[in-house]
């Protein structure tokens, strides 16, 4: 599971390349019994990936040592930004093909399928037609913005940590610097495409909060939890606030420096089939968003599908009531604390999905230099040993804090119950095998977030015809957006052109936003909606195959039992739920 792209230190909207291919589970024939050899071979994969990269390690082990890990052997800094791994991805591939896959049981066998197509998938990544695309400096998940949230959301666990932690600051110049020198090289290839106002101000306003940076005070909060003695504590937040005023703020004067000498070489946001080989690369991007081998045309087909059934189901409720439409901006819930959304979530999620232990959170709003337009919360990633409560976050700057937002309550069901945090739980109660822990298929976890935005409404107590014309009219909106991605990046479609053909959709003034957000932003969004849509699709299918034995909490374990796989797999996987309960 390589990184294929330039590796921007980036916690939780990280772009890696760990989607599908064209391989599919081959058969139902699998061994009775584990293979031992395998479950060495998956467990030292582990140990690599923790090795090679001091960030994988800390963020997912709080005690490596217990998986094998020899944390004398890791390098403590944010790593390469850019390697070329085809040779290892291909070594990796030679050691996988050593296994005979019918001597494996069947979880093994869905662990040998998900690496075998993850490597195939990063050796399509690797081609060095696509070196220059990529966009570090995006509005959602950019260098700029990737520190923010890695250092604000630092784990300290032990004074080690410190120590660690103030190494990594000081390799932000290292790291700034190489992303700038690709970024350089973009500009003279005029590949360098990026909202530079927006993210210009971004890293300003990093550099005028300096004084009062909630990133520093976060961090020196997480020194005190530690509970050292006084010494100790006031000689490392002195370390730290060195480090911070040494490398990290003076990082984001250099990118700023940097920038304002390029702006006249960047290029204007457009969609990646304007660039050279940009079109080959946007279908490799896809199959690693949607977590599907499903073609571009197909994706077409289906949403369209789907659009046009939600527009029919939107016009009869219109029909029973034509004001429908006009009480949608007045739904809202009773709630009267962000905390009582969740607590009802984890009372209401049982009645749907299999049953996992009281999850137990932190849910804090994000301080305002922290906040990103564009992204309404965040769940930190847990670790496989985790034992502390889980970590959310949510914007309140440009979202609000209005507890009664229906927004609001489906944004905690998507991040939280029965969405990332249950996704957490219900691996760490299930999951056998370490190396299942570092599936990274987006469109499979974003979708089944997304999936539990629409479900989360029938918990609640509103007019049902009000929350499905509420539920319809985000569905449509959610599926548009799938079509307008494609329409630009693949299509090559002007800004002119992409407001004519969705004119009648939007406003004038919301598409040039739009164009401009999926222009800067190619398929960050078909994980969540292309997605849901496949999770819908296969609920669809069992419902109509089963009927009455049709059961939503064994439909949904079959979607879940084998981790944040490919939906090759999961299909395979829904597939045996039917055949076993026909």
């Amino acid at each position: 599971m390589k990184n294929t792209f330039k590796k921007l230190f980036i916690s939780f909207t990280v772009l890696s390349l760990t989607a599908c291919s064209s391989t599919t589970m081959q058969d139902n024939t699998f061994a009775a019994k584990e293979n031992k050899d395998f479950t060495k071979y998956t467990n030292q994969l582990v140990v690599e990936y923790a090795e090679n990269d001091y960030t994988t390690m800390h963020q997912f082990f709080e005690h490596p040592e217990d998986y094998g890990i020899d944390i004398n052997n890791v390098d403590v800094s944010l790593g390469e930004f850019y390697t070329d791994n085809t040779e290892e991805i291909k070594e990796d591939q030679k050691e996988l093909n050593k296994f005979n896959r019918s001597t494996l049981d069947k979880t093994q066998q869905t662990i040998y399928d998900e690496l075998k197509y993850e490597n195939e998938l990063s050796l399509k990544a690797e081609n060095k037609k696509f070196q220059y695309l990529n966009n570090c400096w995006s509005t959602m998940s950019g260098l700029h913005q990737s520190l923010i949230s890695v250092f604000s959301e630092y784990i300290l666990r032990n004074e080690k940590d410190i120590q660690d932690l103030i190494t990594l600051i000081n390799d932000v110049p290292r790291y700034t610097n190489d992303v700038l020198e690709y970024t350089k090289e973009q500009a003279d290839k005029n590949t360098l495409q990026f909202d530079y106002d927006s993210v210009t101000q971004d890293i300003q306003d990093v550099i005028n909060n300096k004084a009062d940076s909630s990133i520093t005070s976060a961090l020196y909060n997480a020194i005190d939890a530690l509970n050292l003695d006084e010494e100790k504590t006031t000689s490392y937040k002195a370390q730290v606030k060195d480090a911070m005023d040494t490398s990290f703020f003076p990082s984001y004067q250099a990118m700023l420096d940097t920038l304002t000498s390029l702006q006249y070489n960047i290029q204007p946001l457009q969609g990646l089939s304007n660039y050279k080989n940009g079109k080959k690369y946007y279908e490799v991007l896809v199959e690693n968003a949607t977590s599907s081998t499903d073609s571009i045309s197909t994706i077409k087909e289906n949403t369209q599908s789907a659009i046009n059934s939600s527009i029919t189901k939107f016009q009869k409720l219109y029909k029973a009531n034509p004001m429908i439409s006009y009480e949608l901006d007045s739904v809202s819930t009773d709630f009267t604390d962000v905390n009582q959304i969740l607590e009802s979530l984890q009372k209401n999620y049982k009645k749907d999905f299999p049953k996992v232990k009281t999850m137990k959170y932190d849910l804090k709003a994000l301080p305002e230099d922290q906040s990103v337009s564009g992204i309404v919360a965040y769940f930190i990633t847990p670790a496989l040993d985790y034992s502390q409560n889980y970590q959310m976050r949510y914007n309140k700057r440009d979202y609000g804090d209005d507890p009664s937002s229906l927004t609001l309550y489906q944004t905690l069901a998507h991040e939280g119950i029965a969405g990332h945090m249950y996704q957490a739980q219900y691996n760490k109660e299930h999951l056998k095998y370490p190396i299942q822990f570092f599936y990274n298929n987006l469109g499979m976890s974003e979708g089944w977030a997304t999936y539990m935005e629409s479900m989360s409404l029938h918990y609640l107590d509103n007019n049902k015809d009000l929350l499905e014309a509420y539920n319809l009219n985000n569905i449509l909106t959610n599926l548009y957006i799938v079509l307008m991605d494609i329409s630009i990046h693949y299509d090559g479609m002007s800004l002119n052109d992409f407001k004519n053909e969705y004119g009648d959709m939007f406003s004038s003034e919301g598409l040039e936003s739009i164009y401009n957000q999926l222009a800067d932003n190619p398929t960050v969004f078909l994980s969540y909606y292309y997605g849901y849509l496949q999770i819908v699709d296969l609920k669809s299918t069992a419902k109509s195959r089963l009927r009455s034995k049709f059961d939503n909490a064994d439909f949904h374990n079959a979607l879940l039992q084998y981790g944040e796989v490919n939906f090759n797999i999961v299909k395979q996987s829904v597939n045996e739920y039917i055949n076993k309960n026909r």
